[in-house]
């Protein structure tokens, strides 16, 4: 929570000093307007840090929709995808 509290105070603090329209302006804004989304975890200790379970678990079929990519037929991509979909099943 303290770490928070310093990046809120910073954040205040180069909202006012840095051009809205810039790069970091835009940054900024952006973090400022998920505030409450990021910290929402200090509310909740059930709340995990990250998502990586859920990137996890989309990660085969990203894989997966790139190599479908280069398949040469629609019959060869969807060969691909049932035997891919087997593996990983």
């Amino acid at each position: 929570r303290p770490l928070i509290t310093q990046l809120r105070t910073w954040l205040d603090k180069s909202l006012t000093q840095v051009l809205p329209k810039s790069a970091l302006g835009r940054a900024l804004h952006y973090l400022d307007g998920q505030w409450q989304r990021l910290t929402r975890f200090l509310d909740d200790g059930l709340i995990p840090l990250d998502n990586n379970p859920a990137e996890n678990a989309i990660r085969p079929f990203v894989v997966g929709r790139k190599n479908w990519l280069f398949s040469h037929t629609p019959s060869g991509a969807q060969a691909s995808a049932a035997i891919y979909s087997l593996i990983e099943t």
